[in-house]
């Protein structure tokens, strides 16, 4: 018995030390810069739903801070109370070296923040460019506005 629970302690600590950090494999391309004009970093807050754009090669990630994603969780009618800010983060898309077939993001191509105000509509802007600057007048600002806000939750278990 007790050369069993020697083998398997043995074997155990051999196989956790056979699992390195490799910091090459940390994607920090996709990442939000130092250099970003962003007034918060929209990675930090909780992811609401994503999707693919395969004929653009982007792919995108709706997050949201705690009072919209809490929002989005019990409500579908898109009337997200007032200070819930939203973020539409796009990356171009790169060909993941470690699994055959599969993309992965590469940088951020856009991050589109969608903030509801004490008084007054939602408020759209965008932040394009490397490193990310705010766009004074985003021409599709309505209709990325009412895409965003048509956006549901993911489902999760």
């Amino acid at each position: 018995m007790m050369k069993t629970l020697k083998l398997i302690f043995l074997l155990s600590i051999t196989w956790l030390t056979g699992c390195s950090f490799s910091p090459s494999n940390i994607n920090t391309d996709a990442s939000v810069s130092t250099e970003d004009r962003l007034p918060e970093n929209p990675l930090a807050e909780k992811a609401i739903t994503s999707s693919i754009n395969p004929a653009k090669g982007t792919m995108s990630t709706l997050y949201g801070n705690q009072t919209a994603y809490a929002y989005a969780g019990a409500n579908r009618d898109k009337q997200y109370p007032k200070g819930s800010i939203l973020f539409e983060v796009t990356w171009k898309q790169k060909a993941d070296s470690l699994w055959f077939g599969a993309n992965i993001p590469r940088e951020i191509f856009s991050v589109e923040r969608v903030f509801f105000p004490e008084k007054g509509k939602p408020v759209y802007e965008l932040y394009i460019g490397n490193p990310l600057r705010k766009k004074a007048e985003p021409v599709q600002s309505v209709k990325r506005l009412a895409f965003i806000l048509s956006e549901n939750m993911a489902p999760s278990p």
